[in-house]
């Protein structure tokens, strides 16, 4: 039976999957996590959930070191992990780059070169979880639909999946919190500091319309 690597203490040749619920502090400790997944030489996936709070939430750890440098040394690492996982391009070619390899383009094995999408594609489970009186969004919202069309004609313009703007998640969570400042889109899930620069103000410009 083939075991879903969602701990890191698993030292099995036949993992098939690797889970990451939060961002990994590094890009070494990312590519060494995801090493685990398919070492007996069968197909297997690494899937990688982050977003800009990731990042504060680690930088928020470091400040508790003694030494300011060491602090540093820690933040620009969770940075360059979430310029890398924020990238455009092929997730192959950047971790072989980063590692001082240049190859060419998977061209099929990432999302990026396969144009997909596993979690726009996958169907919604409710969760019981969910606060009561946090705001939510369904597909049918007026404002996920402007939203949704404004990220068309931005993803047709460049020329690239809609989910390369932003995810379907990330526009239901845009338009629940309805957020009209930068400091409130950074807080969207999905929404990071390059994704603002590139489309923020565009999307603020929709919602604050209504």
């Amino acid at each position: 039976m083939a075991t879903v690597a969602f701990g890191m203490g698993i030292d099995k040749s036949n993992i098939r999957f690797v889970i990451h619920r939060d961002m990994p502090r590094s890009i070494e400790g990312y590519y060494q996590e995801i090493g685990r997944a398919g070492r007996d030489g069968v197909d297997s996936d690494c899937v990688l959930f982050y977003s800009w709070a990731d990042v504060m939430s680690f930088e928020r750890f470091s400040q508790d070191a003694e030494d300011p440098d060491i602090a540093r040394w820690h933040a620009e690492r969770v940075r360059e992990m979430f310029r890398f996982a924020d990238a455009k391009g092929c997730r192959h070619r950047a971790v072989g780059k980063y590692l001082g390899e240049a190859i060419e383009d998977c061209k099929a094995s990432c999302d990026f070169c396969s144009k997909s999408d596993i979690v726009g594609a996958a169907p919604a489970v409710p969760s019981k979880r969910l606060d009561a009186g946090a705001p939510t969004a369904s597909s049918g919202d007026p404002l996920f639909l402007k939203l949704k069309a404004l990220r068309k004609s931005l993803a047709d313009a460049k020329g690239v999946p809609a989910y390369i703007v932003f995810t379907d998640a990330c526009l239901l969570d845009m338009a629940a919190r309805r957020p009209t400042t930068e400091e409130e889109m950074l807080a969207v899930s999905g929404v990071g500091p390059k994704k603002f620069k590139h489309y923020g103000k565009a999307f603020l410009a929709v919602i604050r319309e209504g």
